[in-house]
């Protein structure tokens, strides 16, 4: 036993309570675990919105082609639904979009590819396939085919 080592508070004595190394320590190893689970929790937090954002802009641009396909069906007239999806970036009636493809295609059955529709609306095929595909500003691109009845 070291008794001429006697530092009073230094270590417990046969009182109750802690020292003030103790609780110096304990604060200290709190800290630290603290610092870790903030600092994993802080990116899930901060990035939790992402998928709602996402999901609204998603929905939006579902928006935009239901518009289109809701003219389509009100008219049924692939050239005048051409024209009026327009190219390039478009803020009108069927919503805020960027056209990326807005013309006739043919499906070229030898190898299961699409080509340009030179003939345009009036193709020999008797078949019109419009594609039209549009996106939005996160980059979302969503096409769909149309055909006349």
């Amino acid at each position: 036993q070291l008794s001429w080592l006697k530092i009073p508070g230094l270590f417990m004595s046969n009182k109750r309570g802690f020292t003030l190394i103790e609780i110096i320590i304990a604060l200290v190893v709190f800290a630290i675990l603290a610092t870790m689970v903030v600092s994993y929790t802080g990116t899930l937090v901060t990035e939790s919105g992402r998928p709602l954002i996402t999901l609204k802009e998603d929905m939006a641009l579902q928006g935009v082609m239901e518009n289109i396909r809701a003219d389509k069906d009100a008219n049924n007239n692939l050239a005048a639904l051409k024209t009026a999806v327009g190219t390039g970036i478009q803020n009108n009636s069927y919503g805020v979009y960027t056209v990326i493809h807005n013309d006739y295609i043919k499906f070229n059955a030898a190898n299961y590819n699409e080509e340009a529709d030179t003939a345009g609306s009036t193709g020999n095929d008797g078949i019109d396939v419009l594609k039209i595909s549009i996106k939005d500003a996160s980059g979302l691109i969503l096409t769909d085919f149309f055909v006349e009845r």
